[in-house]
């Protein structure tokens, strides 16, 4: 499009529309500019292998004949000794646009108008926001959270990709894409003076174990791992607390539930490999599970590098929690977590079998949750949630468990997770049994809750896998019933089963909800 040259040509040598001023209260210059897009088309799973970025409209719906997802990019040049402290996405629909409608990041600005399809498309990561909608039908997104701020004075341009997708099945949204000329897709960004602390963005634009590979944790389906039995620690010792004014809340976000996955690096792969392999099964995970089997890696480490909602869990034996000796590495840990997403932090996931095995006590272990958010407290990072995860096994009366014996408390724990499987070897669970038995008491708890891992392995008798993927999508619309925050497939090759979604089917299954 003539836009996109006109803007690439502009890239590094001049920003356009610039106004640099001088704030009246405060020392730090800013600067604005609103820019025009560099890319936009829009892709249609029906005709999968159609290229539409010559179109002078861009289209997003999610009927069950015909989903479309549209994509923009921008190129973001950013002026000499500033950072980017804001940006809100501007789209003008060409009528009221429905409700459900959600801006997402991409993977990968590797793409063109002139050659991207449903087919070749980059996956979708993190939701960062829900729109603004003017009386003229100007759909404004706040998107600030797509960027990582940096205090490097010199930045080269950068490349920056969205999707817009509509959770509507019945009406369509249609937007003016950059070949209409007036009301074209625009990037309204602020930048500050590097050093200086953010300020609010544009006026007008807020928004409202057993893979062939490493590992990358340690999780448990059904089972904890084990750590050497030691004497019990004393719950004498006082949970660390913040000084000076109190910390801001956690903050959980509202909104749809989020698709995740866990898996195991394979064949030698990075991280960062596996993760890319993952989002091509599904389509863009939302959210990911990290699973430390000791001590959580210095950020950003794999639950950083997976930059999206995260669900991160760590082991400790309480006693080394409550006799101090892990306060200074865990405070630091806390401080130096991302704050522009979402970190579910665990701690010591499915403590059941390790209680009861007598590895540790459970009064030591409540005690130990209470440090350990005292700690978090401190960082008054208000993306921090403290998130307790059980075993679903627990809540059945053939456990022999009470499940608040694990609990430290409302005043402690920000979020309930719950590990969910199937393990009937004749028939897939309900969901309405699953799902419906830890949202009813986390409901019961007023506290807000995600399935923090789900699988089955594939039954004997369900040759094509199309039973199982029946059964996925009924969890996931249980979930999203329930209004559960997150739901991760467990996409591993376990000692006991292989839960790995690697039939067609299957896999199609899961990526519908993740494109969703």
């Amino acid at each position: 499009m003539i836009i996109a040259a006109i803007v690439a040509a502009c890239v590094g040598v001049a920003l356009i529309g610039v106004a640099v001023v001088l704030a009246k209260d405060s020392p730090p210059e800013t600067a604005s500019s609103r820019i025009p897009v560099a890319e936009d088309t829009y892709v249609v799973r029906e005709e999968p292998d159609t290229v539409f970025g010559a179109r002078d409209t861009l289209v997003s719906v999610s009927r069950a004949d015909y989903y479309a997802v549209t994509y923009l990019k921008f190129q973001v040049a950013i002026p000499s000794g500033f950072r980017i402290s804001g940006m809100s996405l501007q789209l003008q629909a060409d009528a009221t646009p429905p409700a459900g409608l959600q801006v997402r990041s991409v993977l990968s600005s590797e793409w063109n108008e002139r050659e991207l399809a449903y087919t070749n498309r980059p996956g979708l990561g993190q939701v960062l926001g829900s729109p603004q909608v003017s009386d003229k039908n100007l759909v404004s997104f706040d998107v600030g959270g797509a960027v990582t701020p940096s205090d490097e004075p010199e930045q080269a341009p950068v490349d920056v990709s969205f999707a817009v997708t509509n959770a509507s099945d019945t009406e369509t949204l249609t937007m003016f894409a950059g070949e209409h000329g007036d009301g074209a897709p625009a990037l309204a960004v602020s930048f500050i003076e590097v050093g200086a602390p953010d300020r609010a963005p544009l006026d007008g634009h807020q928004g409202g174990p057993k893979p062939s590979g490493s590992v990358s944790g340690t999780p448990s389906p059904g089972v904890s791992g084990s750590a050497a039995p030691s004497a019990s620690a004393s719950p004498g010792t006082s949970p660390s607390t913040s000084t000076g004014n109190p910390p801001p809340p956690s903050t959980i976000p509202a909104g749809r539930t989020l698709c995740g996955a866990s898996f195991y690096q394979e064949n030698g792969e990075s991280y960062t490999q596996a993760l890319a392999r993952e989002d091509g099964y599904f389509g863009g995970l939302e959210s990911v599970r990290v699973f430390y089997p000791g001590a959580p890696a210095a950020w950003p480490g794999n639950a950083g590098k997976a930059n999206r909602t995260v669900i991160v869990s760590f082991k400790y034996n309480p006693k080394d929690i409550l006799n101090g000796s892990k306060d200074a590495y865990l405070k630091d840990w806390f401080a130096k977590a991302p704050r522009d997403r979402d970190v579910y932090w665990v701690y010591y996931h499915e403590p059941e079998d390790n209680i009861e095995s007598g590895v540790f006590t459970a009064p030591d272990y409540r005690a130990a949750w209470k440090r350990l958010a005292g700690l978090a407290d401190q960082a008054g990072n208000s993306k921090l949630h403290a998130t307790l995860v059980l075993m679903d096994w627990t809540l059945m009366s053939q456990s022999g468990r009470k499940w608040r014996d694990y609990y430290p408390g409302g005043d402690v724990i920000d979020v309930l997770g719950w590990d969910v499987y199937n393990w009937d070897k004749n028939k897939y669970t309900p969901a309405t049994d699953l799902v419906g038995r830890v949202a009813a008491i986390s409901k019961g708890e007023g506290k807000p809750w995600g399935i923090a891992e789900m699988g089955s392995a594939k039954l004997a008798s369900d040759t094509t896998g199309n039973t199982r993927a029946a059964w996925l999508t009924a969890m996931a619309n249980e979930t999203i019933k329930n209004k559960g925050l997150w739901i991760t497939y467990f996409d591993i090759d376990w000692t006991t089963h292989d839960f790995r979604l690697r039939d067609t089917v299957s896999q199609r299954a899961w990526r519908s909800f993740c494109d969703a």
